[in-house]
């Protein structure tokens, strides 16, 4: 059990690969105001949503392929295109870019629901819908690290976003973007009901300057 700190902020994170700008975040909060704690607590999306409910978080992030719907409980932040990771000596390296009905066609290695949540489902869905027939789902990794892994040694193809393959390239990796009908992976920062303490409205701010240019 969790308890919010009158003078902290507890952010529950939902059970996905974190996106590369909550780094930046993060060190914008300890830089600009190191006298508030800041904590983050990986959760599934639904211990997330009760724990907002209850008032056991401050915040919550969560990604999505689906756009939330307008209101005072989501914020979007970041927001970044689905790509493809390769290993180095795929046939589909000839492409810059590879059509979603393509990637589906192909052996996949894919994050286990435990692991990336919703959002696994999203992209499963996604894929089957641009393929049309059953996936060919080789192996459904337990954490993104292993699907790299596999990935790069053949297995199958992986699907995250561009700036998470990148960072894998030292595994023998290639991105190479999803063309065709896009799909982007979004950010939401997650707000619970209720008015907000002055130093979660700080944080809210800088997490705002952070996702939009």
């Amino acid at each position: 059990m969790h308890a919010v700190f009158t003078n902290a902020v507890l952010v529950a994170v939902s059970a996905n690969p974190l996106p590369e700008p909550l780094a930046v975040l993060l060190a914008k909060q300890r830089t600009e105001e190191p006298e508030t704690p800041l904590n983050l607590v990986e959760v599934s999306r639904q211990e997330q949503a009760a724990g907002l409910a209850e008032r056991r978080y401050s915040l919550g992030l969560y990604q999505s392929l689906q756009p939330a719907a307008q209101s005072k409980k989501a914020i979007s932040l970041w927001k970044e295109d689905l790509a493809v990771a390769l290993p180095l000596r795929s046939p589909l390296l000839v492409d810059a870019e590879i059509p979603a009905s393509r990637v589906a066609d192909y052996p996949l290695v894919l994050c286990q629901a435990a692991a990336s949540g919703t959002l696994s489902h999203q992209i499963e869905a996604y894929l089957l819908a641009a393929g049309g027939a059953p996936l060919n789902v080789i192996e459904r990794a337990s954490s993104f690290g292993l699907m790299m892994v596999m990935a790069a040694a053949g297995y199958g193809i992986g699907v995250a976003t561009g700036s998470r393959i990148l960072a894998a390239r030292q595994m023998g990796i290639v991105m190479r973007p999803v063309s065709g009908a896009r799909r982007a992976v979004i950010t939401y920062l997650a707000l619970p009901e209720g008015p907000l303490p002055s130093h979660v409205t700080r944080f809210i701010r800088r997490a705002m300057e952070c996702g939009h240019d």
